[in-house]
């Protein structure tokens, strides 16, 4: 079968068109709704619902110390200082990852098992450089 160039191009365009739509749009689907739900955990001291949220290396960093040994995730989240996130003021989606932001903070989320969960939070900007988080995993 012989297509038409101008009938091939005109289809990869279509079809680069959607692809680039879909990439960046104006929110996830509920990435927004975890990063909300996990400051609300927090705001309550509900420290065991804002660990269930986290992605799976996050997690892992939360329960390592310094020093290489154990704690609880809770203890973790209790002893770290993150800010009152605010009004949510926007979210990105980027592929299998999301950032929202926050008037006092910016959360990157991943998916993990078809579920949005919390990768990094806490974070600040920094110019050219990677954000700096106070609570972060890979």
């Amino acid at each position: 079968m012989v297509r038409s160039p101008v009938k091939t191009v005109l289809v990869l365009a279509a079809l680069v068109s959607v692809a680039a739509c879909s990439g960046n749009g104006s929110g996830p689907p509920g990435a927004d709704r975890v990063a909300g739900s996990f400051y609300a955990a927090l705001q309550e001291s509900n420290l065991e619902q804002a660990c269930s949220m986290l992605a799976p290396g996050t997690l892992e960093a939360a329960l390592q110390t310094e020093s290489g040994g154990a704690r609880s995730c809770p203890d973790t989240l209790a002893a770290v200082d993150l800010p009152a996130a605010g009004a949510a003021v926007s979210s990105q989606a980027y592929g299998r990852n999301a950032q929202v932001v926050f008037e006092n903070d910016t959360v990157f989320l991943t998916l993990a098992d078809g579920m949005w969960k919390v990768m990094a939070a806490g974070c600040t900007e920094r110019g050219d450089r990677p954000y700096s988080c106070l609570i972060e995993g890979d």
